[in-house]
């Protein structure tokens, strides 16, 4: 309980601003939230890059569609783009009108054209990945972090195809990238008991893979699996990350600009090479391709029930490949190559 005498920021009149506050920054674009609602603001730093972040928007909007339904990992909903720059139609938005008629409570956030025009360069609005309750926080600090480090990290990267050394005391720095392996994970798991076995989440990153692959037709590239909070005291497993996509996207049709960035493949059996490389390309989330290791199983189960009969042949070349690579990897490091 926080004493009445703690000193703690306060706002006038006890009321929260309505001007956007700053969740963080990269080179291409900053974030911001209002009021702490459940929607972030991505604006970029220069109006050059306008169509490149509505492309961002459109992939995320449209992986959102052919990928989330209950799905284990949640996937952020692009809700609306503005550009204020523009002559004409500079504002679109994958969200419902505002109803006609009341209701109890929204089914999803709705952003409007008044709410983007806060933003003074091309904007768009998306869920917000919320931060670890703060106690989950406070847990990891003590358990990997030094006395100098005030709060633990809002977000954790699931790294389960890494494995990291046992340590005797915190000295883990960087709060802001902090990955979990499965036995970090296990740790974790100990305290807040209600987080699904490892396991679980090795199915979830194959199922959502597979669904990538095969019903998305994207490669994956650059995604990213973390687990965060909810905004009410529970937890959240995410994928973000779809940095800067750069894809022109239709209803059919992917048009890939930025050979970096997450684009289009062909969903045939000659061209797995193209989905084969992310996978070992991307930072270490999903578990290491080897037959009989228990999380890979599981993985592998998971993608491949995203393949119907007729697909399932390229599901199956896929994992072939991978597991082709990671022996091979493995011999050269055995090899001292």
């Amino acid at each position: 309980m926080v004493s009445r005498t703690t000193s703690l920021p306060t706002i006038a009149d006890d009321l929260e601003t309505a001007a956007p506050v700053r969740l963080g920054a990269g080179s291409f674009a900053t974030v911001f939230v209002i009021s702490g609602g459940p929607v972030v603001y991505k604006q970029v730093h220069t109006v050059e890059h306008a169509s490149t972040l509505l492309d961002e928007y459109n992939t995320l909007d449209k992986i959102y569609s052919h990928c989330h339904t209950d799905s284990f990992f949640a996937i952020p909903r692009a809700l609306a783009f503005n550009n204020p720059l523009a002559e004409y139609g500079g504002f679109i938005t994958s969200t419902p009108s505002p109803p006609s008629h009341r209701r109890r409570r929204a089914d999803r956030p709705i952003v409007t054209p008044a709410v983007m025009h806060v933003f003074d360069a091309p904007v768009y609005a998306m869920d917000r990945v919320h931060a670890l309750p703060l106690d989950v926080r406070n847990f990891l600090k003590e358990k990997f972090f030094p006395p100098a480090v005030n709060v633990g990290p809002a977000l954790c990267r699931l790294y389960f195809g890494k494995k990291y050394p046992i340590i005797t005391e915190p000295k883990f720095v960087n709060s802001q990238n902090f990955p979990l392996d499965a036995d970090r994970y296990a740790m974790l798991r100990s305290y807040l008991t209600i987080l699904p076995p490892a396991s679980e989440v090795a199915e979830g990153m194959g199922e959502m893979l597979g669904r990538m692959h095969n019903v998305a037709g994207v490669d994956a590239r650059d995604v990213e699996f973390v687990l965060g909070g909810d905004g009410s005291g529970g937890y959240t497993f995410f994928i973000i990350d779809f940095n800067q996509a750069s894809l022109q996207l239709s209803v059919d049709v992917y048009e890939a600009t930025d050979n970096d960035q997450v684009r289009k493949w062909s969903k045939v059996v000659d061209d797995v090479g193209d989905i084969v490389q992310p996978f070992f390309a991307n930072d270490p989330y999903y578990p290491r391709p080897r037959p009989g290791d228990d999380l890979y199983e599981a993985f592998k189960s998971a993608y491949l029930a995203q393949y119907g009969s007729q697909t399932k042949p390229v599901g199956l070349a896929f994992l072939q490949a991978i597991e082709r690579e990671q022996a091979s990897r493995d011999a050269r490091h055995a090899g001292g190559a």
